[in-house]
């Protein structure tokens, strides 16, 4: 077989695997909605004990997490071709002691063919995933001094 025709038969097998990147895009997109979920259940966990934290969509593709008590703010920002994650971090008021960096998490099929978050080659679960992205803004270092000394529930834990 010569460079041509080898070349023209790739092309060809290039066209049938056109539904793998196509599923995993939906599925993809159904963890992002997944994580949106339990990042409101968090945000609502978090103010049955101390209110202060508040949970948004402003758009398809990113989440916003603040919380106007450690004056931090989280925003999420997926980008689905380039199978990403960024998480930002602001300050929203005075109150934070400091603004922690950001990040990316990649999206990578897993291998029960699930997509799953990653950091730094390390798959997260669920629960791993929304530790790393909410701890500096729901529990910065200021602010979990003050649970430990007021006895709150969520500082036993």
């Amino acid at each position: 077989m010569g460079w041509i025709e080898d070349y023209l038969h790739r092309g060809q097998k290039q066209d049938a695997n056109t539904t793998v990147p196509t599923a995993f895009a939906g599925q993809a997109r159904q963890r992002w909605q997944k994580l949106a979920e339990e990042l409101r259940a968090d945000v609502a966990e978090f103010n049955s004990q101390q209110p202060g934290a508040d949970f948004a969509q402003p758009s398809e593709n990113q989440f916003v997490v603040s919380n106007s008590i450690s004056g931090l703010q989280l925003t999420l920002t997926a980008d689905f071709a380039a199978q990403t994650i960024s998480y930002n971090y602001s300050s929203i008021n005075d109150r934070s002691a400091g603004v922690p960096e950001g990040g990316i998490l990649s999206i990578r099929q897993s291998r029960r063919r699930g997509v799953e978050f990653y950091s730094a080659d390390e798959r997260l679960t669920s629960e791993e995933t929304r530790e790393v992205l909410l701890k500096p803004v729901l529990f910065p270092p200021q602010l979990v001094e003050i649970f430990y000394r007021k006895g709150t529930p969520r500082a036993r834990r």
